[in-house]
């Protein structure tokens, strides 16, 4: 009976503390929703150099352009999502996310669009037109043009990538794999400044050693196709880079010249 005693006194020690530990929970926050919103604190990701935004823009996306203020707000009367939201809206931003810390503070976390290439709206000797153009991301998205900063990314141009949403589909995820690629090989990206895709998918790159114009064909195989051009380039251009004009590399287990 005693056994029993202490078995029940135990439980009910355990219930009276997860109850106390409820309550004050529950009071803890009852006094940070209506504790007010002092301070704005925007974190954008700058670790990878691109600087499409910055605080101010930031602070004028969640305000609606002041239209909305947080500042001096309960946090009760803030919706965070609403505010998440509104932020994503913006096409350089890739994700964010809005919460209040201890001290009271609204604090937004901002990860930015991390674009792959630039499509120029060029013609095929180069030429810009104006401020045309969109970025292009890992998913084949396209993003606008910014003001403020300009990505260091691959130069893309031609009639593949007009009147088009998004490069969502087959031949669309192939072109920008090449892309990927391109960009994650460190002689790659320095070697290819330029790449032009006709309206029918086939690919053609500027090089910057050797000023020539790779005939690459259909965005496929790439890594093999890369990998006979390398091959050709350490056997046959390491001595002359200026020695041919026109690399073909459309047909299977050739090098082609001009």
């Amino acid at each position: 009976m005693l056994r029993n005693f202490d078995y029940y006194k135990k439980w009910l020690g355990k219930i009276v503390w997860f109850a106390v530990l409820l309550i004050c929970v529950g009071m803890a926050e009852s006094k940070l929703s209506r504790q007010q919103c002092d301070d704005l604190v925007v974190k954008v990701d700058y670790d990878s150099g691109i600087r499409f935004i910055d605080q101010a823009d930031v602070e004028k996306i969640l305000t609606d352009n002041g239209r909305d203020p947080v500042h001096g707000n309960r946090q009760q009367e803030v919706s965070l999502r609403t505010l998440e939201n509104r932020v994503k809206a913006n096409k350089l931003i890739e994700d964010c996310q809005v919460y209040h810390d201890l001290n009271g503070n609204l604090v937004v976390d901002i990860q930015q669009q991390k674009p792959l290439a630039r499509w120029i709206g060029s013609s095929r000797q180069g030429e810009w037109r104006g401020t045309d153009g969109f970025y292009i991301n890992a998913e084949g998205d396209f993003i606008p043009l910014s003001d403020r900063f300009s990505a260091r990314v691959l130069l893309v141009s031609g009639d593949f990538f007009k009147n088009k949403k998004d490069l969502h589909t087959e031949a669309g995820r192939q072109v920008v794999d090449m892309i990927r690629y391109l960009g994650e090989d460190p002689f790659w990206k320095a070697q290819v400044i330029q790449m032009d895709v006709s309206k029918s998918g086939f690919v053609e790159l500027k090089t910057a050693l050797g000023d020539q114009l790779i005939e690459f064909g259909k965005a496929e195989n790439v890594a093999a196709k890369l990998l006979k051009l390398r091959i050709f380039y350490n056997k046959v251009m390491a001595a002359d880079w200026s020695r041919y004009d026109r690399i073909n590399l459309r047909f299977r287990d050739q090098v082609v010249c001009e």
